[in-house]
């Protein structure tokens, strides 16, 4: 087994998104593998029936809350490993599921299970070694499942990366017990995730993290606003407090 995935700090990462390691529980209400997303037929069926599941008003909420939800289980984890662990983790698609526990007063929406779970070390040039990283997870892996997503919702890409971006975003929101080369490994990182890197990396013509973020490109940060609804408010009534719709005078209205 790779040393890495048997570490404190992959199993503390671990942990901390709730990953289960291996197959779905046995009586799960709901799996489907990463994989079955990038199948729009396959998609579409699931995202109707998780839109009912969660109480969603229509497949559109249901859509963009579920990029959000993948953002978070898959994708944060594994930036999160590229620039504070100098790995790389990657989840075969195939073996990687998405599941609604049978009984959990938690939340209705999926966790993750990853089975055959793999990692690599840091190449030599960690700059070409980030730019595969990111291309293979971003292009390769994320951009099929939300241009599914985009599709069956439907709802515009713009608003499914924005979903990706408010997960990946606080992961490089500086802290006071981090040294001064981890604080520059995350400005660089950052950077290069949301400015410097092509719209290649991301299967687009441009950079589709770029809108959502301010000021220069070698130290940006992420816009306090959302530029895009994600709709949550139309689920819950309720409006997330980055939501565009709202102003400063709605405080009161703000979750």
């Amino acid at each position: 087994m790779d040393g890495y995935l048997s570490s404190a700090p992959w199993r503390e990462l671990a942990e901390d998104y709730r990953m289960r390691l291996g197959e779905p529980p046995a009586g799960s209400v709901r799996t489907i593998a990463l994989s079955e997303l990038q199948d729009e037929a396959v998609c579409r069926e699931y995202v109707s029936w998780f839109k009912d599941y969660i109480g969603a008003p229509d497949t559109q909420v249901a859509a963009s809350m579920l990029a959000k939800r993948i953002g978070y289980l898959w994708i944060a984890p594994i930036v999160t490993a590229m620039t504070f662990h100098n790995r790389e983790i990657l989840f075969p698609l195939d073996r990687s599921f998405l599941y609604h526990p049978a009984a959990t007063e938690e939340t209705t929406f999926p966790f993750l299970a990853v089975d055959g779970i793999q990692s690599s070390a840091l190449a030599d040039d960690r700059k070409v070694w980030r730019e595969a990283v990111v291309e293979e997870h971003f292009a390769v892996r994320l951009a099929p499942i939300l241009q599914t997503l985009a599709a069956v919702g439907p709802v515009s890409m713009a608003v499914l990366w924005e979903n990706v971006m408010v997960r990946i975003a606080p992961l490089y929101a500086p802290g006071t017990d981090q040294s001064s080369q981890e604080r520059e490994r995350m400005q660089e990182d950052f950077a290069f995730l949301t400015r410097t890197a092509p719209g290649a990396l991301f299967s687009d013509r441009r950079n589709p993290l770029t809108r959502f973020t301010e000021g220069d490109d070698e130290a940006p940060v992420a816009k306090s606003k959302r530029m895009t609804c994600c709709f949550y408010y139309r689920m819950s009534g309720e409006y997330c407090r980055k939501c565009p719709k709202i102003d400063n005078e709605n405080e009161s209205q703000l979750k």
